[in-house]
């Protein structure tokens, strides 16, 4: 049972960065269970102990990293946070504020702002 929890999860984070199923905005457990061909009780399972998150923390963390990413791209500069919230798979401005500012403790704004000054 250990071996295939790890080939899960090994399949898991394959898919995740590679197909980057985060971006769909209705992206549930059951869809991505269906996606890895994964039971979803075995899937939230995984997330839950191999991984010590929520399926939504686990997936929130992949749009937060993709959406640092886009907010101190130069290439990206001329489009509003909304933009890049709703390109990471966030529904709403809001949700995209409350969500990054847990995981990286400053607003997508002052992320932004602050990053940019860097490079």
């Amino acid at each position: 049972m250990p071996e295939r929890a790890e080939a899960y999860l090994t399949k898991l984070l394959h898919v995740m960065k590679t197909e980057r199923p985060y971006i769909d905005g209705d992206l549930t457990l059951q869809k991505l269970a269906d996606r890895l061909s994964i039971p979803v009780n075995h899937l939230s399972q995984i997330i839950n102990e191999r991984l010590g998150q929520n399926f939504f923390d686990f997936i929130n963390s992949y749009r937060v990293k993709e959406a640092q990413e886009l907010l101190v791209d130069a290439a990206k500069k001329h489009y509003t946070v909304i933009a890049i919230a709703e390109e990471v798979g966030f529904s709403s401005k809001s949700a995209f504020n409350a969500v990054f500012k847990k995981h990286v403790n400053m607003t997508p704004s002052e992320y932004r702002k602050n990053g940019s000054t860097k490079g």
